[in-house]
């Protein structure tokens, strides 16, 4: 691995850190909220690619696995992978992954917005949600239906963060290669 793409995946680390400062926006239809962070997780495959932007998900991961309190919210340590949000948090380094192949096969640096957008909603904001959702619903005891439904509310907010993070990406992908 090179220094170039070392770098990359330790600044994507410290941009999705910094993500999670803000705080959480609590939701009345699900107890999980409403966190900016996962636009960093989309970001991530859409810059790095498959390969990187896994692997940097999975530092952040073990980082938090470690104990630094950078989840949204000030969170960290192994309980956060057994609570209610634990299907979020599983989804993530999938969802770089398959934001980062199907940017890759699709050449998404070179076309237009909308793709970039589409499958940052898809395979980000969407993937997680249905991920979160089947979490919660087998964690909580909450109906999957009911749980799905409750996921709707996070439909508005995450299209906009896809639609950012692609702006963002296709931004960035210029000056970086």
């Amino acid at each position: 691995m090179k220094t170039k793409e070392i770098t990359r995946i330790a600044l994507m680390v410290s941009i999705i850190i910094v993500l999670g400062f803000f705080p959480p926006i609590p939701i009345s239809l699900l107890p999980v909220p409403i966190v900016i962070q996962n636009a960093g997780i989309m970001l991530c495959g859409l810059l790095l690619g498959k390969k990187n932007g896994t692997i940097a998900v999975l530092l952040f991961l073990l980082l938090v696995a470690l104990g630094l309190p950078i989840l949204a919210g000030g969170r960290g340590g192994l309980a956060v992978f057994f609570n209610i949000t634990a299907g979020y948090i599983y989804a993530y380094p999938f969802s770089v992954f398959l934001i980062g192949w199907v940017s890759e096969k699709f050449n998404v640096k070179n076309q237009h917005l909308g793709y970039g957008f589409i499958i940052t909603f898809v395979f980000g904001a969407l993937f997680i949600d249905i991920c979160g959702a089947i979490g919660v619903s087998v964690l909580s005891g909450v109906g999957l239906l009911q749980s799905l439904t409750g996921s709707l509310a996070f439909i508005p907010g995450d299209a906009i963060k896809a639609f950012v993070a692609a702006l963002i990406a296709q931004r960035l992908s210029k000056m970086l290669t």
